[in-house]
């Protein structure tokens, strides 16, 4: 039994994070969003201020390898949420899940926080992959839509494996390899589906989330 007290789904809103608004429709009584004004934010932030031990947080939203983004409708994410010192302090002793660019090394950074998930660079934008077109020898060929399927599938896996931990069908260690397992089974529903054009360019995405995930278990 995990035995969580309380579980967040903590979603800073914007345009560019919509799509991530299916958590919502999912685990709505552990859902929680905040905009870009300052009382919203700061009453996540007492929300967490608040929390004893042990508890489950999931964050969804940008990051980066130092901090999570508060949102930005301007796209510009320069403003954190939390950085090292904060996150150190509000998920001290919690199992946290942080969908976020680069929470992988993010995540390297906590020492006070339990068991915790994160993930490296997910192109979730099409101005994301221009920047990275840019900047890499071997540019990827995606449209917007691809981009787009992309983000639903990596979202459902994540959704699958929680609600599996949620309601104690598995241990917090075991869900890497669950989403392991549902990322997985998209690749290969993927590339069975010719009707699917840029198919290979998608899978290799996906692969690449997957490849890309961190587990860090139980701070000493």
């Amino acid at each position: 039994m995990n035995s969580y007290t309380n579980i967040l789904i903590i979603h800073p809103i914007d345009q560019s994070t919509q799509f991530l608004s299916e958590f919502k429709n999912h685990f709505e009584k552990h859902y929680y969003c905040f905009d870009v004004q300052r009382n919203k934010i700061n009453e996540v932030k007492i929300k967490l201020g608040n929390l004893e031990e042990k508890n489950l947080i999931v964050y969804v939203g940008h990051g980066s390898s130092t901090g999570l983004y508060e949102p930005d409708e301007e796209g510009n994410y320069e403003n954190y949420f939390l950085d090292v010192n904060w996150a150190n302090n509000y998920f001290q002793d919690q199992d946290i899940i942080l969908l976020s660019c680069n929470s992988s090394e993010f995540i390297k950074k906590l020492d006070m926080c339990s068991n915790r998930i994160g993930f490296g660079n997910i192109m979730s934008s099409k101005k994301e992959l221009d920047i990275h077109n840019n900047k890499a020898v071997v540019k990827k060929l995606l449209t917007e839509d691809d981009i787009n399927s992309f983000n639903k599938f990596y979202v459902h896996s994540i959704i699958m494996s929680l609600k599996l931990l949620i309601n104690d069908k598995i241990k917090f260690h075991q869900m890497p390899k669950c989403i392991e397992f549902y990322i997985n089974k998209n690749i290969n529903d993927i590339l069975k589906n010719k009707l699917i054009k840029n198919r290979k360019e998608i899978a290799r995405l996906l692969f690449e989330f997957r490849n890309e995930m961190v587990y860090l278990q139980d701070r000493l």
